[in-house]
């Protein structure tokens, strides 16, 4: 979990622009101007990529790989057909092809302008060469972690729902502006710890999105790195039952 944990540091380091305060069911105004904290971060990125295009080459054939690293790529506008494009997205400046082992938890594809999740079947497809639909859900299996935050997504793909071992997903700011593609997470049992902030979605419910959020998935323990305490938990039910029929939930 080191390297879990060592991932959700990053973020926290350069803080969210907007912040939860559960004792009076509000949120408070922005820590740090929007764009500012998004440049930042994609700063942040491109400098891990950078670095990691530059060493790329200890990761030849190395067999206990455990985090894949694909964020501030090309991959623009993926669609299925682009799918003999992959080889370009991962280590964009490296020409050497990279035997993984299948042994990975870690999967990150953030800043990529993704509109769909369906990126993840061809990206697996990709990395172990494999075309048996079960063999490749094994693979899906063991991921822990993934990061497919500041992308296009706009909604939660089947694709994301196959991860069932997943624990941590960075989905914030993306464009995902329905509460209800969030309440499809529920399906993912042993998620812990999740991010959807800077997503319209936040907009649409203002102070009753984390709440609400809270309510439809009640396995998380932390929501845009703040953890959900017994109090909360319990006003989040409350603010649910009593606010749900204004914007027509269930």
């Amino acid at each position: 979990m080191d390297s879990l944990n060592s991932l959700e540091s990053i973020y926290q380091e350069y803080g969210s622009t907007l912040r939860y305060y559960g004792a009076n069911d509000s949120l408070s105004g922005e820590s740090n101007e929007e764009s500012d904290s998004s440049e930042k971060r994609k700063s942040l990125n491109e400098n891990v990529n950078n670095e990691e295009s530059q060493r790329v080459e200890k990761y030849i054939n190395l067999e206990k790989t455990s985090k894949i690293w694909a964020g501030t790529n090309q991959i623009i506008n993926y669609k299925k057909k682009d799918v003999h494009e992959m080889q370009k997205m991962i280590f964009k400046h490296n020409n050497k092809e990279i035997n993984f082992s299948t042994n990975k938890k870690i999967l990150n594809v953030n800043n990529n302008k993704l509109e769909s999740t369906e990126l993840l079947k061809d990206l697996l497809h990709y990395i172990y060469q494999q075309k048996d639909m079960q063999i490749l859900g094994d693979y899906y299996s063991g991921i822990m972690c993934l990061d497919i935050s500041f992308n296009d997504l706009v909604e939660v793909g089947e694709h994301l729902l196959c991860l069932s071992n997943l624990k941590v997903l960075y989905l914030h700011s993306n464009k995902i502006d329905s509460i209800k593609e969030i309440q499809k997470l529920a399906s993912l049992s042993k998620l812990k710890k999740l991010t959807v902030e800077n997503n319209p979605v936040m907009d649409t419910y203002g102070k009753f999105y984390r709440p609400f959020v809270i309510h439809y998935l009640p396995q998380i323990k932390s929501l845009d790195f703040y953890d959900i305490i017994k109090v909360e938990r319990n006003k989040s039910e409350i603010a649910f039952n009593t606010h749900k029929y204004k914007f027509n939930l269930e």
